[in-house]
């Protein structure tokens, strides 16, 4: 115990750390928080910033919507240390929508909790080229006009008006009034009052900014406002949205738009929706209306949000608008309280105090997560609260409040940290019994906060005052609190029920057990309890000793329980509930006794105490008025003395108090009254009476009101109001109850009787007591009174005088006058109000004075109710044509009215004529409206003719009504030119006609079908089909060429084929614009359905009829079906099978083939036959028994054999073996014979054992025959001589389960003295497969043993390595490889005699590489055959073919081994493939063949003529993407941008535009100026670049020369005139130098002719003029592009350029070859269907190969390999996502990992270590190369310089084991692989010094071999390569050294 102050000091210290480090803690907070919306443009970037603070220091965290954390994405999206979230510029194809238009959160962690940010929305806007234009608006004379700036939708969210510019001089900016006449609303919409006909003269161009970019655009073409005259009445037509929404920020300025057109001019009012009624809306300071019907509220709050309505009427009809106005207010959030530290167990409450409007959605978070509500966690909507109970230590943390709605999000935070807590036990003591005698120590441990304090009890009694007694407590290091009892030397009476309790200011805990102590029944003493009357009283007796048998209570000698109330627990509790005082209380005695009857008793006094009881307090409502007098009395019914009394007034204390007038007086002992002296309405209140005594208290409460007769609060007046405005009268009264406040109008001018207001709409009362007059007319004037009654008292009331002045007011606020320009105008105008008044006259904002225009005369009379005026203008003008505007003023007000003078004149010309639409039939026209002379257009007349033709004097025309601008010219003729003009009418006459403006119609599809169609077969896959044009009046146009569709029909369809599922292919059109076309890739033996379809620039015709032609006979493709073997006998099977499915026979099946041979583990047994028959079924004889044949079956029609069927395995019956195939006996010993024997040669099943027969002869007498029966593995039996002088006889036989076979040959056996040496072993041939371990047995007998030897090839045979020789002289070969193939012999020999045997070894290893070559090759497959070289010794099982395409992955395909080749498909179309092929056998599979490098057909696109590509006007142009040839492959998609000049940045149009979108056109083009475009297209194959240059025409649709943007230059340094100055100088000596050419070198030039020139593609403004008249187009003649990659194969040539020579004249001719293939090249068809795509027209030239000399150069030199550079020309698969290795020379890297992949590197090992040479010398030369070729540079390293035009050329390289070479020194560089071989780097190429003199391909490695590899010597090499011709040269370019 001496520890303990020790302990409660380092508490004491503990705690006081603690505490003044929290003193520092804060939880983490935003100093920064990121908005809520974040957009930027990619061109300008962003950075978002969070910053925190708290103690400690947060983490700042950045996190997805998902809460998923934001990595860095390189160069687009990067993460600062400080927090900052940057997002970068960057390129619009770099956009990502995951980082650039996603939503981020920034976290703040720390370890007091977790708290989130607002929702961060981030969205980038990849910046767009736009344009904004005006349109003109057509008004009504009087009217508003509403220009609007038209804004493309894509940018509409981020630009913005910013002014708008009238006549380009003046600015009108938003939110102005400039005079009145105009308004920019927010929108950007200009509003432009009481237009007359000087608006129609001027301009509007709006002006916009991109808030993001900040980059400013004007209109292109300003808007014109155009003036119309009315017809007589027009309703009202609404020029704005008629159902419109405004949203506004809370005291922000909005005006809601309301415009109509009408004639009279239209008058406004607006209404707005509230509580379900339409109600008018108060005009005044705030709520004002603009021009026409405009409504303007200034500084908006929040009431002013609903529904408004806008009705705009006049005599002719009503319209409305219905405009929705949402107000916003930013949000706010504040949290009450911020940081609150709450007792565990308790309730804490949050509050968040919201700002901002709308509030769509308050949530709750905890450390950054959801709060739910549950049991313990209640959400409160209004207020937004959030309660927790029975808090929880996990409920600490961060507690944040999220406000949003649509437009806006705000969070706030605070902080919850747990208080004080309750105790807790952790600890407790447990119920025991015991002797007396020992120490006791009960112990108990709690813990809370603050620290709780221990009490400790007996039997609900304080421990007994005695020294044996200790109590302990002190506080560990972990705040836990120990407390103990220590009970010394423990008696009897010392047992009972312990009970430690835990207590602190939060709550208490306790815990109760027994201590029983063995000894004689004994109570404690107690001491005196007083229970409370009413409540339950419990008493415990205090027992001790143990065992206790009862516990019983008495009380005056009877046992309790004696009534219902009393209960008795044999615990020795007692309980007595619903306590009175009379009855219960006394003397208790309580008795405990045990089993020997040895008890004690002991007594308790019990005193009962009463609480008080009040008399019912009757309520004092409605009983008092102000000035009486009241008292509350409050009596006690029963109750113990003392007793105390308090008052309290709405739950707050009443005292004696003077100034309020309350006097408390205490009566007796027993009440209290409470005294108001004089009552005012301020004592109205609930007053509570309150008793209480010791024993407990009672309330009761009475309600007390106050009557107060009305009073004036608000008292009416007399007022003064101009008419037509909005009156309030005030009138306001207070008292209890609240007094009802009417208004009643006097009867009269004299005030004495008055009425009710009854339905008046024009007046409204409000509940406050108000009268509210909207427009308060002369009717309204009078005496009104205003009375306030409430039943108490008389009321009140009082009678005011209300005065309505008439101001100045024109009951017609417009008019409209017409007249004939130069005639006399008069305008008048009249006023009604009080006078004096006067009238003034201004227009255009000026008065008209006598001093001004002499034109102008003024005069006026007065009335009787107001004034008349007149305005008279003699000689009117265009100029006159406005708004004259008389004011007339009085006392009271002041009005105008508007009178719109029209002068009317003929139309002015129409305008800006357009070609909106070019068809082939039609032509669609726009215009601009001209001045319409202030009369409306009726008419406007389009007159039109022949380009070709004068104007007649009735042209044709077409009439439109006044009300358009556009029309459609129809029945035109396609292709023809067009001269157009228009002319504007209305009443006064005709205008002038409009410029001419010269169009085109468009081609159209032929509408004549090709005819005299012919087809034939041309083999069994291809069909020739020709034909002849369609008459020549159907053409529409050029014909480009023909679309040749093909189907299969069945025979019954012959007849009548359907045109739904054709297969198209498109060709060109011939000389004679005939067709023909070859139809590849056909069934075979097929009827197919034809039609010809021919089509020009705008699509296909119609279809020929249909004609019909079969494809010749070929051999079966599909082998026979469902093909069965059954067993008939040992040596017969019965095959049947199916005919192949129709579609694979390919003719009339003439019959089948069955070839079986039998199936060995190992060997090709070599009895292959073959049955030809013409049945379903045959039975095959005279098969080998027991064995299984492998068995197959094709079909043949009188083409040729078709595919064999896949092999079907039966097997032959049992029988019984033929005899072992040997015997031999001989002497083991004197005594002893062994025989051996051979297994027989067919066994004709399992064996089942030998039978040895033995047969004893003496002197040529058989004495008996011994027969025993061996095991099947028994090949030797050793038995024992009876008689010495007796000869033996033996013979064996075997057995299967059939029976027994034949037996061998009977050898003899005489008697013999000695024991010659000999061998039981027989010799034979031994077939193993290899890496197998190989017995050669050599059994010898003979006295003495004899030794053997072994022989191999007759040399003595070196024992090592993989041979061992066992003691019993077995030869072993481990591992055998085919170099242990050979004949091996055993020999033995002692002084008696003399023996050998031989064993010929034969190797089985898997097949030889086959030799690969490509037969032909096709656009999507590759005709492959190969040839074997050696199976090894075992039967080849299949083949399997590798290919790749470049850049890609390696694949395999498993083939047959019935056939020597295969058709590749489903490849790439002009793609360059690596292949090679292996064998395998039943040993395995063998080495690779060379790789072989093969192309499928096909180019790069072949691009159009800009005449075929290009049509366009001022502002678009059109691309027909159609016109491009797909070179024989697919078009996959183009890329397509372009520019204006030639010098600014390419802009991207589009980056995927698909080949079935034939029509795409670029828009937004300024006119007249000259553009480049760029057309990328793509397929497999690679891409093709197009250039063109074009220029757009005016806008009157003519050409022009292009728009110089970059001011005057000399001629000399315009590189139009410059350029084909220089090109004519250069061609005209290329003339002069050709002729000389020609002259001395024909026989060069001959070798030359058909070398490529390349002409590039620049049109002229005469092309572009050419290009709108052109009646023929021309066929263009593609034309190369300089020195190119090539592929040339005999008489092949493809080119990867798509040149053409523009325009060709039409006399030229040309001598064409034969095309490198045909129009099959194009059938690969993106788009079919009745519009086929055009392909571009072209010849292809073949081009001869160079003859060798011409490449050879003048030294002789050996060439090295190097090295080089790769350049230009590859072709490229434009889905390739990574660049492998990019060359041809990685075919030796390709072979190394073909070698890896096939054969490890033991496998072709001689003798494994007894190998020769270096395993690093050989795996380092492995790649080397020793090839010797005549005609190269010695030595050469690097590469040239230059390189020769003939193109490029790559080699492979050849395999050398040993680098004997010149070149081997440059061959040692290497590698290592991922297999372990050394090689070459994957990325080498090699490259020579001269290309086509060098014939051969230079082979890649091809094996591992065991002989050395041949060196080639040049003789050897030249030898080798003579007489080939030109061989494939890939289609790669590469560098060459020269």
């Amino acid at each position: 115990m001496s520890s303990a102050p020790v302990v409660w000091c380092w508490t004491a210290l503990f705690f006081s750390l603690v505490w003044s480090g929290g003193l520092d803690l804060q939880g983490p907070l935003f100093l920064h928080e990121p908005p809520h919306r974040v957009e930027f443009s990619n061109s300008a970037g962003a950075k978002v910033d969070c910053t925190a603070h708290g103690s400690p220091s947060p983490e700042v965290e950045w996190v997805l919507a998902d809460g998923s954390p934001v990595h860095q994405v390189p160069e687009l999206r990067l993460l600062f240390p400080n927090g900052s979230l940057v997002f970068p510029p960057f390129p619009n194809e770099r956009y990502r929508h995951d980082v650039h238009a996603t939503l981020y959160r920034c976290k703040l962690k720390s370890a007091l909790g977790t708290v989130i940010s607002r929702e961060v929305h981030v969205k980038a806007v990849v910046k767009q080229k736009y344009d904004v234009q005006v349109h003109d608006e057509y008004v009504i004379a009087g009217n508003t006009a509403v220009l609007k700036c038209k804004i493309p939708n894509y940018v509409t969210e981020y630009v913005m008006v910013t002014s708008w510019v009238q006549d380009e001089t003046v600015n009108i900016y938003p939110n102005t009034d400039i005079g009145g006449k105009y308004v920019v609303l927010s929108n950007g919409d200009l509003y432009v009052a009481n237009v007359g006909p000087g608006d129609g003269y001027k301009n509007y161009g709006c002006r916009t900014v991109n808030r993001l970019t900040g980059e400013v655009q004007t209109s292109m073409y300003p808007g014109r406002i155009i003036v119309t005259e009315p017809k007589g009445n027009v309703q009202p037509r609404i020029s704005v949205d008629k159902y419109n929404a405004r949203r506004v920020v809370l005291g922000e300025d909005v005006t809601l738009p309301c415009v109509a057109q009408g004639h009279p001019v239209p008058g406004y009012y607006w209404k707005r929706e509230l509580q379900g009624q339409s109600v008018p809306v108060a005009l005044g300071e705030r709520l004002t209306i603009l021009s026409a019907g405009l409504l303007r509220i200034s500084k908006v709050r929040l009431e002013d949000r609903g529904v408004y309505v806008c009705f705009a009427n006049n005599s002719a009809g009503e319209e409305s608008v219905r405009v929705t106005l949402e107000i916003t207010a930013p949000l706010s959030a504040h949290v009450q309280p911020q940081v609150q530290v709450v007792d565990v167990g308790k309730e804490a409450s949050f509050q968040c105090i919201v700002n901002g409007y709308p509030v769509s959605q308050v949530t709750w978070l905890h450390n950054g997560k959801p709060v739910a509500p549950d049991h313990r966690v209640e959400l409160m909507a209004e207020p937004p609260r959030l309660t927790i109970r029975q808090l929880a230590k996990e409920d600490r943390g961060m507690y944040q409040c999220m406000v949003s709605n649509n437009w806006d999000q705000a969070q706030a935070i605070a902080e919850l940290d747990m208080g004080d807590a309750g105790p807790e036990l952790l600890y407790w003591f447990s119920e025991q019994t015991l002797q007396p005698g020992p120490m006791v120590s009960l112990k108990c441990v709690a813990t809370g906060n603050p620290p709780p304090q221990f009490t400790w009890t007996l039997d609900g009694f304080p421990l007994p005052d005695h020294p044996r007694f200790l109590v302990g407590q002190y506080v560990t290091i972990q705040d836990d609190v120990i407390s103990h009892v220590n009970v010394t030397n423990i008696k009897a009476e010392d047992g009972g029920e312990y009970t430690c309790t835990a207590h602190n200011s939060v709550g208490k805990i306790s815990h109760s057990a027994r201590v029983n102590v063995y000894g004689l029944p004994y109570i404690r003493e107690m001491p005196k309890i007083t229970g409370v009357a009413g409540s339950s009283l419990i008493v415990k007796c205090p027992v001790a000793g143990y065992p206790i048998e009862t516990i019983t209570w008495e009380r005056d000698g009877q046992l309790l329980p004696v009534n219902r109330r009393q209960r008795v627990y044999a615990n020795g509790t007692l309980v007595v509930e619903q306590t009175q005082r009379n009855e219960d209380a006394g003397t208790y005695t309580c008795q405990a006794q045990n089993r020997q009857r040895n008890s004690d008793r002991r007594n308790v006094e019990v005193q009962v105490i009463v609480p008080p009881k009040i008399l019912p307090i009757n309520p004092m409502t409605g009983v008092l008025r102000e000035g009486m007098r009241a008292a509350i009395t409050c009596q006690i019914m029963e109750g113990d003395l003392p007793i105390t009394f308090r008052w309290e007034r709405n739950g707050r204390a009443v005292s004696n108090n003077l100034a309020l007038g309350t006097v408390i007086r205490r009566i007796d002992e027993f009440s209290s009254s409470l005294i108001i002296e004089q009552v005012t309405s301020a004592h109205t209140g609930n007053y509570t009476c309150i008793a209480s005594n010791v024993a407990g208290d009672e309330k009761h409460i009475v309600p007390l009101t106050v009557n107060v007769p009305p009073r004036w609060t608000v008292e009416p007046a007399d007022s003064s109001v101009a008419a037509g405005r909005e009156a309030t009268l005030h009138c306001q009264a207070d008292g209890y109850p609240k007094p009802a406040v009417t208004w009643k109008k006097a009867v009269g001018e004299q005030p004495g009787e008055y009425k009710d207001f009854l339905f008046e709409p024009n007046v409204q009362q409000f509940q406050n007591g108000s009268l509210n007059f909207l427009h308060i007319s002369k009717e309204n004037e009078g005496q009104y009174l205003c009375e306030a009654k409430n039943n108490i008292g008389a009321g009140v009331s009082k009678v005011i005088y209300l005065k309505v002045n008439a101001p100045a007011h024109f009951p017609q606020k417009s008019k409209q006058i017409q007249v004939v320009k130069g005639e006399q105008a008069h305008l008048q105008c009249s006023s009604l109000g009080d006078t004096p008044m006067e009238i003034q006259w201004k227009t255009g904002g000026q008065h008209i004075s006598k001093e001004g225009d002499q034109r102008y005369s003024v005069r006026g009379q007065h009335l009787a109710e107001g004034m008349v005026s007149e305005l008279s203008i003699e000689r009117t003008i265009r100029q006159d044509t406005g708004i004259f505007t008389c004011t007339a003023t009085n006392a009271y007000g002041s009005d105008e009215m508007n009178i719109q003078l029209i002068v009317q004149e003929i139309p002015e010309p129409p305008r800006n004529v357009r070609v909106m639409d070019q068809l082939s039939r039609s032509i669609g026209i726009s215009w601009t409206q001209p001045y319409a002379g202030n009369s409306p257009i009726t008419n406007y007349i389009v007159q039109y003719k022949p380009g070709s033709d004068a104007w007649p004097n009735q042209p044709a025309k077409v009439t439109v009504p006044g009300s358009q601008v556009t029309t459609t010219l129809q029945n035109l003729r396609p292709s023809q030119v067009y001269h157009l003009r228009i002319l504007a009418e209305n009443r006064l006459g005709l205008s002038d006609p409009s410029q001419i403006v010269q169009v085109s119609t468009l081609e159209e599809v032929p509408s004549g079908a090709p005819i005299d169609i012919r087809a034939e077969a041309k083999s069994s896959t291809e069909l020739v089909v020709t034909w002849e044009p369609p008459s020549r009046e159907t053409w529409n146009g050029n014909l480009l060429g023909y679309h040749v569709g093909y189907q299969e029909v069945s025979s019954e369809e012959t007849n009548n084929v359907a045109q739904s599922s054709y297969t198209f292919k498109s060709v060109e059109v011939r000389p004679h614009f005939g067709g023909e076309a070859v139809l590849q890739g056909l069934s075979k033996y097929t009827t197919y359905g034809i039609i010809v379809q021919a089509y020009n620039s705008r699509g296909s015709g119609p279809a020929s009829d249909p004609v019909t032609a079969r494809t010749l006979e070929d051999a079966p493709t599909l082998p026979p079906q469902n093909v069965q073997c059954s067993v008939l006998s040992a040596q017969s099977l019965h095959i049947s099978w199916e005919p192949p499915l129709p579609e694979g026979r390919n003719g009339i099946i003439q019959g089948y083939k069955v070839t079986y041979h039998s199936a060995g583990e190992w060997l090709d047994n070599d009895d292959q036959q073959t049955k030809i028959i013409s049945q379903l079924r045959t039975t095959i004889s005279g098969l080998r028994k027991y064995t299984n044949y492998s068995m197959t079956v094709l079909a043949f029609t009188s083409s040729g054999d078709g595919v064999r069927s896949e092999p079907t395995y039966c097997q032959t019956e049992e029988d019984v073996p033929s005899a072992p195939a040997e015997i031999k006996a001989v002497l083991s010993a004197p005594d002893k014979i062994l025989v051996s024997w051979l297994p027989p040669k067919f066994s004709n099943g399992p064996l089942v054992g030998y039978t040895f027969y033995m047969s004893q002869m003496e002197d040529g007498r058989e004495e008996g025959t011994h027969k025993r029966v061996l095991s099947p593995s028994t090949e030797m039996h050793e038995v024992e001589r009876v008689k010495e002088s007796s000869t033996l006889e033996f013979w064996v036989t075997a057995s299967t389960r059939i029976g027994e076979g034949e037996s061998t040959r009977v050898i003899s056996m005489s008697p013999s003295k000695t024991v010659p040496a000999r061998i039981a072993s027989f010799g034979r041939e031994v077939i193993s497969a290899w890496k197998q371990n190989v017995y050669l047995h050599c059994k010898r007998v003979g006295f003495p043993l004899p030794n053997a030897i072994w022989r191999l090839n007759e040399l003595p045979l070196e024992v090592g390595g993989r041979r061992t020789i066992f003691p019993n002289a077995t030869l072993v070969i481990k591992d055998i490889q085919s170099v242990d193939q050979a004949n091996y012999s055993c020999s033995v020999e002692n002084q008696y005699g003399r023996d050998e045997i031989g064993y010929s070894l034969k190797v089985l290893v898997p097949p030889e590489a086959p030799v690969l070559s490509v037969v032909d090759a096709f656009t999507d497959s590759l005709h492959l055959r190969w040839s074997d070289q050696g199976n090894g010794g075992s039967p080849i099982l299949g083949y399997v073919i590798n290919y790749k395409r470049d850049h890609g992955d390696w694949e395999e395909l498993q083939i047959s081994a019935r056939t020597d080749e295969h058709m590749l498909r489903n490849l790439w179309c002009g793609t360059r493939y690596l292949l090679y092929i292996t064998a395998f056998n039943r040993i395995g599979t063998g080495l690779p063949c060379d790789i072989v490098t093969a192309h499928t057909k096909g180019t790069v696109p072949v691009k159009p003529k800009q005449s075929q590509m290009l049509t366009m006007n001022a502002t678009v142009v059109t691309i027909w993407l159609d016109s491009w040839g797909d070179g024989g492959c697919g078009i996959l998609y183009f890329v397509i941008e372009f520019r204006p000049g030639r010098h600014s940045s390419w802009i991207m149009s589009s980056n995927h535009v698909k080949p079935t979108e034939r029509i795409y056109s670029i828009s937004d083009l300024w006119p007249a100026t000259e553009y480049q475009l760029k057309i990328t297209a793509h397929n497999n194959a690679g891409d093709t670049e197009a250039l063109y240059n074009f220029t757009t025409l005016t806008l009157m649709g003519e050409l022009s020369p292009p728009v110089s943007h970059s001011g005057d230059h000399p001629f000399y340094t315009n590189a139009r005139v410059l350029v084909p100055i220089i090109l004519s100088v250069l061609v005209l000596v290329a003339l002069i130098a050709t002729l000389f050419w020609r002259k001395n070198f024909a026989e060069i030039r001959s070798e030359r002719e058909g070398q490529n020139r390349s002409m590039g593609e620049s049109p002229s403004m005469a092309q572009i003029q050419n290009k709108q008249n052109r009646d023929q187009q021309y066929l263009a003649v593609r034309a190369g592009r300089g020195p190119q990659p090539l592929t040339i194969d005999s008489d092949t040539y493809k080119a990867e350029s798509a040149d053409y020579i523009e325009d060709i004249c039409p006399y030229a001719t040309f001598q064409l070859s034969k095309p490198a293939y045909s129009e099959s090249s194009y059938s690969g068809n993106v788009y079919s269907g009745p519009y086929h795509s055009v392909r571009g027209s072209f010849v292809y030239h073949d081009v001869k190969p160079p003859p060798i000399d011409k490449f050879k150069l003048g030294h002789n030199k050996e060439p090295e390999y190097t090295k080089v550079r790769r350049k230009g020309g590859r072709l490229r698969d434009p889905h390739s996502e990574s660049q492998e290795s990019d060359n041809l020379g990685s075919t030796d890297s390709e072979v190394k990992k073909i070698l890896t992949l096939h054969l490890p590197i033991s496998e072709y090992d001689t003798l494994g270590s007894d190998s020769e040479g270096d395993g690093r010398a050989t795996s380092q030369e492995l790649m080397s190369f020793s090839h010797r070729m005549r005609g190269g540079a010695e030595g050469s390293t690097s590469s040239s310089e230059t390189s020769p035009p003939s193109g490029s050329i790559g080699r492979k390289p050849y395999p050398s084991r040993k680098g004997k070479g010149k070149g081997g020194g440059l061959n040692k560089r290497h590698v290592r692989s991922s297999s372990g071989y050394s090689s070459h780097n994957d990325e080498t190429t090699f490259s020579i010094s001269h290309a086509p003199s060098f014939n051969e391909r230079i082979h890649p490695p091809s094996r591992f071999s065991d002989l050395n590899p041949r060196e080639l010597s040049e003789g050897d090499f030249e030898k080798g390569h003579k007489g080939r011709g030109m061989s494939k040269l890939s289609r790669e370019a590469f560098q060459i050294n020269v």
